[in-house]
């Protein structure tokens, strides 16, 4: 009878000590599916994602419409910059809508641009 008290205290003590050792350790982040928009990280379901199909507002980028439809990661240096010169030129609080309206026409972000945005919204939710 005592062998079997043991075995189960012994058994409960060894998945207790894998349970803590696999729950400390960090799930490895995977990147993003090339379609993501990367907003989810940010946003709770009614600012960003709810907004795809509302209003598109323009913060003097329209020629940014050409990237419609473009995976994130297939930006040359200098179409990326164009990304970078219009979040630089903008006021933090208006980085937000600016996602929102980027996803309402089609436009997906360069990568880095994108965690740079994103960063600055978390910043400003912070």
């Amino acid at each position: 009878m005592w062998i079997l008290v043991l075995s189960i205290a012994a058994a409960l003590i060894v998945a207790l000590i894998i349970s803590k050792l696999t729950s400390g350790k960090e799930a490895a982040k995977e990147a993003p599916p090339a379609d993501c928009c990367g907003a989810h990280e940010v946003c709770d379901k009614e600012s960003l994602i709810a907004h795809t199909h509302g209003e598109i507002v323009y913060f003097n980028d329209e020629e940014l419409d050409l990237f419609k439809g473009k995976a994130p990661d297939q930006y040359s240096p200098d179409e990326t910059e164009q990304f970078r010169e219009v979040l630089n030129t903008m006021q933090t609080n208006e980085v937000n809508t600016w996602l929102r309206s980027m996803i309402a026409r089609g436009i997906k972000l360069p990568l880095d641009v994108r965690e740079q945005a994103l960063d600055i919204v978390k910043q400003q939710r912070a």
